[in-house]
This record gives structure tokens, sequence and C-alpha cells, in this order.
């Protein structure tokens, strides 16, 4: 037992020192190539940190540690939800063309259709997994396909000024958007798979199941409004804001739904309702780092190498995503007229993954523990392809509609 409980506090004193020496660490601007600088944003480091701290090596964090931190990855998840809902003001969204929204939505049902068909013809028909197991395999890898995370975005908008602005801020839209379908599809999925245990009040419903997860977002929210009706010191805002949120992934979680999702019900209602807004998404991305990074180790440290997947599998995966984002976004693009010309090709801007996908695997894993680790090691791998050519690709793409911004701020064409 003082061994266990040891082990447990070394694990903490760990977590806790990576992640403050990680939240401090920026490589948007490093001497690295760019495909490394995104790598490093994207947080794959982390979860590689974490699997070697894990069972396969070191055994730091053994099976017995990482069940003791589910309840910090549920409030992470949670977390990850509002942040990523409260950004939705949806007045704001508004203001652009209203053809973003459906490029966005139609380029991701063609991704997550594609993935997805082409991975369950892999899994069942040529690997014989057995066909339950194999749809829900398929569709986890459809549904992170999805979404694009914006780090390679982030390094290319902060060493090149774009000429074609409006090109470049409808491709920041689509990236930050598309996630939104992903957990729109992941919530659908958890109603059909029925999450963590069958719903305790009405089993075997999937719309209750979806009525749930509505109500698990909207009582934080409107506790939070009525709470801000009094006054109070910014300290005591800080800790509402901090207790609404471990309520939040806590109900959802006791109620067999997703904290992710009722996070990010609850942050589009505070979004669009609650004249502090702005005070919480600070808060928020002031402690989205270090609460990202502490997920990650966690999830690279339950990834058990014992449960291999053939390579084949991986590179369908990265074959079928890609051709998705391109002839998504192709057929987007040709459905609909633009104020602007929209290059066909634009699906290559739109391969960075990380960030809602790897908060989509953690809920997984949190749900089908026993399942994850396939799951884990195709997302891991394609997620270091995907981030290592992303930077490159998208400069390609705008390789004639930009400049480079120097040290100094003078700028000179990227040729």
């Amino acid at each position: 037992m003082y061994i266990i409980i040891m082990k447990f506090l070394v694990s903490i004193i760990i977590l806790a020192g990576i992640a403050l020496i990680g939240s401090r660490v920026t490589f948007l601007r490093k001497q690295f190539g760019l495909g490394i600088r995104n790598i490093f944003i994207t947080g794959i480091e982390y979860i590689l940190i974490g699997l070697f701290l894990g069972g396969s090596f070191l055994n730091i964090f053994d099976a017995d540690a990482i069940g003791k931190f589910r309840p910090f990855l549920i409030f992470g998840l949670a977390w990850v939800g509002y942040l990523y809902g409260i950004q939705f003001e949806i007045k704001l969204i508004k203001i652009l063309p209203r053809n973003f929204f459906s490029i966005t939505a139609i380029q991701t049902i063609i991704t997550f259709g594609m993935v997805a068909i082409s991975m369950f013809v892999l899994f069942h028909y040529i690997f014989f997994i057995q066909k339950d197991r194999a749809i829900l395999f398929s569709v986890v890898l459809g549904i992170t396909a999805m979404s694009t995370a914006q780090s390679s975005l982030a390094i290319a908008n902060m060493n090149f000024k774009f000429k074609e602005r409006r090109l470049f801020d409808m491709v920041r839209y689509i990236a930050g958007v598309d996630g939104l379908f992903a957990l729109l599809f992941f919530s659908i999925f958890l109603a059909f798979t029925k999450g963590v245990t069958e719903t305790p009040f009405f089993p075997g419903s999937e719309l209750a199941w979806v009525g749930l997860t509505v109500f698990t977002g909207l009582i934080p929210a409107l506790i939070f409004l009525l709470m801000n009706k009094t006054g109070y010191r910014h300290g005591d805002f800080l800790l509402l804001m901090t207790g609404v949120i471990a309520f939040t992934g806590g109900m959802s979680y006791q109620l067999g739904l997703s904290p992710l999702v009722s996070g990010l019900i609850s942050g589009i209602i505070l979004a669009n309702t609650c004249k502090f807004r702005i005070r919480a998404l600070n808060f928020l991305h002031d402690g989205e780092k270090p609460i990202y990074i502490i997920m990650l180790i966690i999830l690279g440290a339950g990834w058990n190498l014992d449960h291999r997947v053939s390579i084949i599998a991986v590179l369908i995966f990265i074959v079928f995503r890609f051709a998705g984002k391109i002839a998504g976004n192709f057929v987007a693009v040709k459905s609909f007229q633009s104020k602007f010309r929209i290059p066909p090709g634009i699906g290559i801007t739109l391969l960075s993954e990380g960030g809602i996908s790897f908060g989509i695997i953690v809920n997984f894993m949190i749900i089908y523990p026993d399942l994850a680790d396939h799951i884990i090691y195709i997302i891991l791998i394609s997620a270091f392809f995907f981030e290592l050519i992303s930077p490159k690709l998208i400069l390609l793409f705008f390789r004639e509609r930009s400049i480079r911004i120097k040290a100094n701020n003078k700028v000179k064409n990227d040729k």
C-alpha cells in the first residue's frame, strides 16, 4: 500500500512538473523546421512522454495510477468542451458568408464517409474483426478524421503574410468549425452505443440520451448565469467557473454521457448569453495548455503497445483521410458560388490532426478502455505524419499568395 501511494504521489509531481514547463514553452517562432514545430505544438511529444512513463516502459504510470487520474480526464474533457463551445458566438459567425458553413458541412461528411467505410471494409472483410467491433473502430476513426487542428495554420499565420486574406480566413473558418461536426457525430455515436452504461432513467432510448446530454449542458450554464447576477470578486469568478466545469464533467459522466459534449453545449450557451464571455474565454484559454498536456501524458501512459495494429490500417487511414479532405472540399467548392475564387485543391490545407481529435480519443478511452489501444495507435502515427507535412502543404497551396515575415518585420516573396 505504501509503495502504491508513493508511486501515485510521484506521478502527480511528474505530471505537474511537465505541465508547468510545457505550458511556458512555445514553438511558434523557434528555429525548427515547420513540420517539427507543428508536432511540438500539437502535443504529440507528450503522448510519447506518457508512453515512456507508462506500463510499456518505466511503469511509473501503471493501470492503477491511470485509473486514479480518471476524474481529472473527465474534468479536462469538460474544460476542452467549454473552451471550444464558448468561441461559437452566433452573431459573429453570421458575419461570414453562409457558404463557408455549407462547404464545411459537405467536406466533413464526405471525409467521414470515405474513412469510415474504408476502415470497416479493412477491419471486417480483410482482418476478420467481429462486425460490431469493426463498426465501432471505423466510426470513431471516421469521426476523428473530420476535424482539423489549427496548429499548422497558426504557424503559417505567424510566419507569413497572406495576400489573399479572404481565402486564408475561409480555411481558418473551416478548420475552426469542422470540429463542431465531429463532436455532433460523436454525440450521435454515443447515443447509439449508450456511453459508459445504459442511461439509468431511460434505458434503451437514443433520444433520451440526447435529451440528457442537452440537460447536462444546460443546467450548469443556467447556474453560472444566475450566479453572475450577484456581485463577486475576480477570484470568485475563477472559482465559480472551475466549479461549474467540474460539475458538468462529473454529472455527465455519472449519467453515462460525454463530458466533452456536455461542456461544448454549455460553452455555446454561455457564448451567446453571458456578458462575461470574454473573461470566461480568457480564463479557459489560460488553463488550456497545462490541462491538455496532462491529458495527453495520461493518454500516452494508457497506450498498451502489446495491442499492435497492422501498418496497413494506418496507411489506409492516412490515404482515405487525405482523399476525403481533398474530395470533400472539391465537391463542396464546386457546389457553391463565392465572391472570390476558391481553388478546388484547398483540401490540402486542412490535413492537420490533433486538438478535438485527441479529445475524442480520450473520451473514447474512458468509455472503452479495452478497445482504445487500436484507435490510439492509428491516430498517433497518422497525426505524426499529418503534422509533419501539413505546414509545407499549406505553403505549397499559398506559394503565390503569401510573403514571408522576416525577424526584422521586413517581408520578401516566398518563392
